[in-house]
């Protein structure tokens, strides 16, 4: 599974810098294209692995920015033809909101110290079209855990304007979740997402018949910038830190 091997790739090389006042915590940021042909709709799989300082477990994330080159935003897509709204998804989960609401999907970690050992958490991720706020796109990242915690959360992201080489910013903030009461919170370790067509089926209503689509994914520009697409990811951690990472995509060749 690409999303899989994407994780083990992101402890490759890539540009990644922390600063705060305390002990800094690591990201690396990998990601990649399917297809990955200059012009095609595609399917964007982004992986970040987040690393403690000196070994130790990272301090948990209370927000996340995901950058997208210009000219590859979610607006231009037919992703989401219908919104989901945060009560219906802790209430009904998945099931509780329209399929053509799915523009993504993926896997998290998280992990809490206990005493001298680290007990992980494991969760699936699914991207949403959320309702629009003040005229922006909202996209809810709807994450369910079943063990060893249960634990159902939505992380409402708005879509900024990003200044160049990057043309949005997937804003995102995340809420401290305790490991269980009074205990510690539980620090998210890797995140996985798709933003794309991939393994989603949208349906609509034409002269009385329902009918199984696609939709469309973002397209790749026929021009490659300098040195491939530049993608960013910025976090800000618990313990007062912050931690950026850059990926770019190679330009595919011609």
């Amino acid at each position: 599974m690409r999303l899989a091997r994407a994780l083990g790739l992101a402890l490759a090389a890539c540009a990644c810098l922390a600063s705060g006042a305390g002990a800094a915590q690591t990201v690396k940021l990998r990601v990649s294209f399917d297809p990955d042909v200059a012009g095609q709709r595609t399917t964007i799989e982004l992986a970040l692995r987040i690393y403690g300082p000196r070994g130790a477990p990272p301090s948990p994330v209370t927000s996340l920015a995901l950058r997208l080159p210009a000219n590859m935003g979610i607006a231009t897509t037919t992703l989401g033809q219908a919104n989901c709204d945060p009560p219906r998804l802790i209430h009904g989960g998945l099931r509780g909101c329209s399929a053509n609401a799915r523009i993504g999907w993926g896997d998290a970690t998280a992990v809490v110290p206990v005493g001298s050992q680290e007990v992980y958490e494991r969760a699936s991720l699914n991207a949403l079209m959320g309702a629009p706020v003040e005229n922006r796109l909202e996209v809810l990242f709807y994450v369910e855990a079943l063990a060893p915690v249960f634990a159902q959360l939505v992380l409402p992201s708005v879509v900024e304007e990003d200044s160049r080489p990057y043309g949005e910013q997937l804003d995102t903030s995340i809420p401290l979740v305790q490991a269980w009461p009074e205990g510690p919170d539980l620090a998210l370790e890797t995140f996985a997402s798709t933003i794309g067509p991939a393994r989603l089926t949208y349906h609509r209503q034409v002269n009385g018949r329902t009918l199984a689509y696609h939709p469309h994914g973002i397209r790749i520009p026929r021009v490659c910038p300098a040195g491939g697409y530049p993608f960013g990811a910025l976090l800000s951690f618990q313990d007062g830190t912050r931690a950026a990472a850059v990926h770019h995509v190679p330009c595919p060749s011609r």
